[in-house]
């Protein structure tokens, strides 16, 4: 599957001088509009979160906060978290966090 390229002048207004580290691309995303989830390294090391979504006439883009965690439970509620109520697929909550889509399934099913 080809690579589709993201608004890099979208991703830049949204997100400064971050740098793009890993970028899912999702040709019908949770709102039926192209999307990319875009896992973005700031100058300091920490990561952001941008999700930039093609509305055909415009693309438009956010910023998605991750809330800070100590432990494995904190983490958990922050995948389940980011997967309903910021709507992140379990692809790219996988990427983010180094596990498997297999394992981000369990979290956000509650198994």
């Amino acid at each position: 599957m080809a690579k589709v390229p993201f608004n890099e002048a979208k991703f830049k207004q949204i997100a400064g001088n971050c740098t793009a580290e890993y970028v899912n691309y999702m040709p019908r995303g949770k709102n039926g509009m192209r999307c990319w989830e875009i896992k973005a390294q700031k100058p300091d090391g920490d990561y952001m979160i941008v999700v930039l979504c093609d509305y055909g006439y415009k693309v438009d883009g956010k910023t998605v906060e991750i809330t800070p965690f100590k432990n494995r439970d904190g983490r958990n509620e922050e995948i389940y978290r980011l997967y309903h109520e910021e709507g992140l697929s379990q692809l790219f909550l996988a990427n983010l966090f180094n596990m498997s889509q297999p394992s981000v399934s369990l979290i956000v099913n509650k198994k």
